[in-house]
């Protein structure tokens, strides 16, 4: 078997470039994010004040490296948590006014970096491999 042409070796590598063009982009933009705090920073964007399991469970990642990401947005000044009033033991996780204020120019280097991954395709291309990557994503989630 040729392991370099693998579809588990090509959506790895497509990993690591995206994520490298867009922690370049990031970087550019003077975001001071990485691609890893984007990607929870988008479920607060799509949802404020949410507790770190949620996001944890949502990103697939474990409560601990969630917990380091939330750490350093929130000596960035990123986020904020705020004990949850029902329950003193679990903390939600708010955007600040610079958190907020951070989404437009992220979400300009997501989509730049998604259009150079796409550029030589056609709109039916683009569809298609959208469509099929969702597959798989909903095949493995079992």
């Amino acid at each position: 078997m040729n392991y370099e042409v693998t579809l588990g070796r090509q959506t790895g590598v497509l990993y690591y470039l995206l994520s490298r063009r867009l922690n370049g982009l990031l970087a550019e933009a003077g975001t001071g994010i990485t691609t890893d705090q984007f990607r929870l920073l988008t479920m607060l964007w799509k949802e404020d004040g949410i507790t770190q399991q949620q996001l944890a469970a949502q990103l697939g990642r474990d409560r601990a490296s969630v917990t380091r990401m939330t750490d350093i947005l929130e000596e960035q000044g990123i986020v904020t948590r705020i004990a949850d009033k029902n329950d003193r033991r679990i903390n939600l996780l708010y955007l600040t006014k610079k958190g907020r204020d951070l989404e437009p120019a992220a979400a300009e280097c997501a989509r730049q970096a998604l259009d150079q991954m796409t550029k030589n395709f056609t709109e039916a291309e683009e569809a298609a491999f959208s469509q099929l990557l969702q597959r798989a994503i909903e095949n493995l989630k079992g």
